[in-house]
Parts: C-alpha cells; structure tokens; sequence
C-alpha cells in the first residue's frame, strides 16, 4: 500500500517543499515539489527577523492548501534546521504552524541533519571514505565517513548568509575583511576538520556547492550537463572564487549558472568550501545535489534500515 507524505524543510536559506508517494521498503515518486526563498538564517544573530517568519507561513500555508486541495491529504513531515535551532524566538514560526496548520515541527540536532545529509550523500554517490560538507545558510555540518559509516560529526556556524552578514560589509569586500574571515573560518576548524587520508574526497551538499558546481559547468559548457556525481579540483573552486570576489553582487547576478537570489552570499559560501578544501588537504570535491529533504525520504521509505 502507497503512501502519501509531504516533507517540508525549513532551511536557513529557503523552504523547501515535496510531495511524494511512497512504497515502504521500495521506493518513492515525487509529484511536486517547490523552493521559495525565505532567509530565516538572515536575522540578528539567535534571532529569526518578522519579514523571514512571515515569508516562511505564507509559503507552507500556501503549499499545504494546494496540495490538500483534491481531498487527499498528505502526511506532513516537516523538520527545521540551523536556523530556527539556534533561534530564541523560534516559537514565533512554531506556533503559528502548530495552531493554524496543525503542524509539529521537529527541529534536528547539529548531529541529526548532517546524519540525513550524510544517508543521502551514500545512497546516492559511490564513495567509502572522506568528509561530507553539508553547507547552508547558518552553518557548515562536517561528518568524517569511513567506509560508508558515520565516525563523527562537528557543527559549524559557518553558513553562507550567516558569515555573509558578519564578515562581508563592502561590495565588493575589502581585503581586510576577506583576511578576517578566513582567520575566522580557520579558527573554526581547528582541532574539528577531519584531515584527508590518501584518496579521500570532500562530498558536498546545500545550495553554495550547487551554485558552484553550476557556474563551473556554465564556464564548461559541453563538459557533462549534470550537476550531481560533478568531480571539482581545489583549483576549480579557487577559480570560481576568484572570479566571484573581484565582482560586485550585482555584476554577479549576470554569471552563468548563478541565480541572482544568491548573488549576496555565494562568494562567502565559496570562500568556506575553499579554506574547507584547502584546511583539510582535499584535492576534490564531489558534488551532491540530495539534502536532508532527501536523507528523510529515505527513513520514511526504509524506515530507517538505510541510515549510516
């Protein structure tokens, strides 16, 4: 017997909604899925801003009653990350959804939504062993994998628009800006950042590694079209990086590959994964275009037996 669920994941960045059947134990279809920009991960530090909380209502207000509309209603998996966990006034988004929507929530660990970025990493790429960077707009989840098994996990606030925000003020950013950031992204690492064995690659998962796997794709055009299993060399990124840093965000906009919504917080996104790179000795990076919207697919699928 078929099931219908509807997963809804409130990101750092953007909402992101699927409505999918599923066959226990075999596997599942999507039917619509959709992705509206929200930036709860944009407020004040612990706190997520009124305009973000209502953008993030309307939108799953908006989903739930399009697609319960024909009288058959989903069960609502929803989850929220980074964002809202480091948010004190995250009930302000909660309780609305609970009341008006009868919708509960689960906001994940640090340790739980890189475990469900990490199954759809595995499931999805042949790798054994490396790292998994799963970045987002709040913050960057680190998980060292030894033979398809996760062995640790660190979390942190390294997200695109949370270090955009905080280290990134001129556009283009002054050199003393981009010195701090890096100092303060390496500060982060250490003692945290596992360090690549021989033939170990960085995965990396969230929109920063889509956007560059993206624009190098649009400066390669005819290279390959898909963007998932993409193999990018530290060099790759380096270049990427460079061309986004001497740009303003405007000028960014018109790259190939960029979507204009991520102009602002891209280069921050692209610095991270490059001192990641870089800080760890990983000389490639594979890109993974499944999430944790994914890993949850996979755990209402399996019911769990696919988890690493």
């Amino acid at each position: 017997m078929t099931r219908l669920v509807a997963v809804v994941d409130l990101g750092s960045t953007a909402v992101r909604f699927r409505l999918v059947r599923i066959a226990p134990g075999a596997g599942y279809r999507v039917l619509a899925q959709e992705r509206v920009e929200t930036r709860l991960g944009d407020g004040a530090p612990g706190t997520l801003s009124r305009a973000a909380i209502d953008e993030t209502l309307r939108a799953v207000r908006r989903f739930v009653s399009n697609h319960a509309s024909d009288g058959h209603v989903p069960r609502i998996v929803a989850v929220a990350t980074s964002a809202v966990r480091d948010a004190r006034n995250r009930e302000r988004l909660l309780a609305p959804l609970r009341r008006n929507e009868g919708i509960e929530v689960r906001v994940l660990s640090a340790r739980a939504e890189a475990r469900l970025g990490v199954a759809a990493a595995i499931e999805s790429l042949p790798f054994e062993d490396g790292v998994v960077a799963d970045l987002g707009g709040s913050s960057l989840q680190l998980s060292r994998v030894r033979h398809r098994k996760v062995l640790s996990v660190a979390s942190l606030p390294l997200g695109a628009v949370r270090t955009t925000r905080r280290f990134l003020r001129h556009d283009p950013p002054t050199p003393r800006e981009l010195r701090a950031f890096r100092n303060g992204i390496r500060a982060q690492m250490l003692d945290v950042m596992p360090p690549a064995g021989r033939g170990e690659v960085m995965v990396g998962l969230g929109g920063t590694i889509r956007t560059l796997a993206g624009i190098h794709l649009g400066a390669h055009r005819g290279e390959r079209k898909h963007r998932h299993g993409l193999r990018l060399h530290q060099s790759d990124v380096t270049a990427i990086r460079e061309r986004l840093e001497a740009v303003s965000r405007q000028k960014r906009g018109t790259i190939r590959g960029l979507k204009r919504e991520r102009a602002d917080i891209i280069l921050a996104g692209a610095i991270v994964i490059e001192e990641a790179m870089v800080f760890g000795g990983y000389l490639r990076l594979v890109v993974c275009t499944r999430g944790v919207g994914d890993g949850i697919l996979l755990r209402e699928t399996f019911n769990g037996r696919r988890a690493p």
